[in-house]
């Protein structure tokens, strides 16, 4: 049996820094928000469950007696505010979720109970005893003019970005459709993992746009990176931002640089990390060992996260959207502590590390916002 030890360890991993782990938490803290708004209870649950495993076992860390005291001081309320709240919530819930033996920042993300969309009965009988309990009368009232403005179909990015020679907007001028992205991805349809995650949508005019401000380096034979922003609505991630850092690029791998630039920009937008995309200038399209150990990073911070590899010279795939299989590759990446290209080993499930997404659609009605910080 795992002990309480082990799990404490697997949670607050040292080969992270500290503000990697605090970066998990405000995400969380974030996708809370969204969830309270709109009365996904469960989901609200969950979340704020494994937001208390993580700041529980922040102080686990090595870097925590030096890391900045105003940041441990308001986490530290956030997780007493939130450990009152889910008592609230088991109310409703009716099963004490948080106590499932659940390594979510290990290798599996949250399992997901069956879904409750707050609604009728449910929802009224949760508002009631929550305001009985906390007297928050007005914590679950949605803001329908927000949910108005943000319409589904149309995304309007409002905000402006910190320079205007750093970034542009493209307008997509097409019919609302959505498709799934590419019928590789049908590898996961209807398995026990594909369930376990919330749809994405993204715009297949951002990938073409990022291979465009790519093609100088891809004509160099240098590899480009770029990350992933999105917002969540409705239990659905919208990807509209693609931030292309200062990076350090060679033929086979790329470096961010400066990476506070990036997170200014999440944060101002409260952009969810969703994932990233880089090219193989001159390689097939695949998740290479590198890759591999760089994914994990975004995974492990949001399991909807995904990797494109945007691959011009390759005849048979031009690009692939991916991610680690949860019992598989993010098992044997948590384990892994070579660093550099290297082997790893199969997955204790006999499985794949890596697999095609089959919960990333096209949305060729999304606006999308570029920063190139070059």
């Amino acid at each position: 049996m795992e002990s309480i030890a082990s799990r404490k360890k697997a949670l607050s991993d040292d080969r992270f820094p500290l503000s990697f782990y605090f970066r998990i938490a405000d995400q969380l803290a974030d996708q809370a928000k969204v969830y309270r708004d709109e009365q996904r209870t469960h989901d609200l649950y969950t979340t704020l469950s494994r937001y208390c495993r993580i700041a529980g076992v922040l102080p686990q860390h090595k870097g925590y007696t030096t890391y900045s005291s105003r940041e441990k001081l308001r986490h530290s309320k956030i997780y007493q505010n939130f450990i009152l709240e889910l008592e609230m919530l088991k109310h409703v819930v009716g099963r004490d979720l948080w106590s499932q033996n659940d390594n979510s920042l290990s290798s599996i993300p949250e399992r997901k109970v069956a879904r409750c969309c707050a609604v009728g009965t449910k929802s009224q009988s949760f508002t009631r005893v929550y305001e009985e309990k906390t007297g928050l009368a007005s914590v679950f009232t949605v803001d329908t003019a927000t949910a108005k403005d943000r319409n589904i179909n149309v995304h309007i990015v409002t905000q402006s970005s910190p320079s205007p020679s750093l970034s542009f907007v493209h307008s997509m001028p097409y019919a609302g459709h959505v498709a799934r992205l590419s019928a590789a991805d049908s590898s996961l349809n209807g398995t026990p993992e594909s369930r376990l995650l919330q749809d994405v949508h993204i715009s297949a005019r951002l990938m073409e746009d990022f291979l465009e401000l790519a093609r100088d380096n891809t004509d160099k034979d240098l590899e480009t990176c770029g990350i992933l922003g999105a917002f969540l609505e409705k239990g659905i991630f919208y990807v509209t931002t693609l931030i292309v850092p200062k990076q350090e690029s060679a033929s086979n791998s790329c470096q961010a640089l400066n990476e506070e630039e990036i997170y200014a920009i999440q944060n101002e937008q409260s952009l969810f990390p969703i994932g990233w995309i880089h090219t193989h200038p001159s390689q097939t399209c695949f998740m290479s060992s590198v890759d591999l150990h760089t994914h994990y990073s975004y995974q492990v911070m949001l399991p909807e996260a995904f990797a494109i590899v945007m691959a011009p010279t390759d005849p048979s795939r031009n690009h692939g959207i991916f991610r680690l299989t949860d019992l598989g590759g993010m098992s044997v990446l948590k384990e892994c502590e070579e660093r550099g290209f290297h082997s790893h080993q199969k997955p204790p499930d006999g499985g794949p590390l890596y697999d095609h997404c089959s919960n990333v659609y096209i949305n060729q009605n999304l606006r999308f916002e570029i920063f190139d910080l070059r």
